[in-house]
């Protein structure tokens, strides 16, 4: 089912099983894709921020009974409604499954990413939708490499106060 997110949802996923790091990311999305068993939120996956950054949560219990991937294509075809032009994601490079999940639908591994020693090394995949999308793709590629990363790490220390919306302060 795919919701938008507002005030009611918000209360559902504070009182979800969910982990807190995907709360707070599924509280700033903009929709969600959620299985439901019962009343109470199993599994959902969320699109947000200026690159339709996607991500996957699916309770422990629940997983491998092929709801990840419902899910996921759920996605896929809500984003092309809305006429996005890409769909991203990061994973660790240990998480096999889903990154084999993705690339079969059409995610592409475009570059590695190393953060630090505590979050290691991530994998950047972008999904391209349209023409757009597969531009985009191609721009990106230049990040494949170690000047490439360094590159995009001082483009991205650049752009993030841009990116960065601070509400103004309210009047006396």
């Amino acid at each position: 089912t795919i919701i938008n997110v507002n005030d009611e949802v918000k209360t559902l996923l504070k009182r979800s099983k969910f982990s807190p790091d995907f709360i707070d990311i599924f509280l700033n999305s903009d929709f969600l894709i959620v299985e439901k068993e019962n009343d109470s939120m199993i599994g959902a996956g969320f699109i947000g921020g200026m690159l339709h950054s996607y991500g996957l949560e699916i309770l422990e219990e629940y997983r491998g009974k092929g709801l990840g991937k419902k899910i996921l294509y759920e996605t896929v075809e809500e984003c092309k409604k809305r006429n996005f032009s890409v769909i991203t994601g990061v994973w660790k490079q240990t998480n096999l499954a889903p990154i084999k999940m993705h690339m079969k639908i059409g995610f592409i591994p475009i570059f590695n990413l190393y953060y630090n020693e505590k979050e290691g090394r991530e994998i950047i995949v972008i999904m391209p939708l349209n023409k757009k999308g597969q531009l985009f793709v191609k721009l990106c590629k230049i990040f494949d490499s170690k000047l490439g990363n360094l590159f995009f790490a001082i483009f991205f220390k650049l752009i993030t106060p841009c990116l960065l919306y601070t509400s103004p302060s309210p009047r006396d």
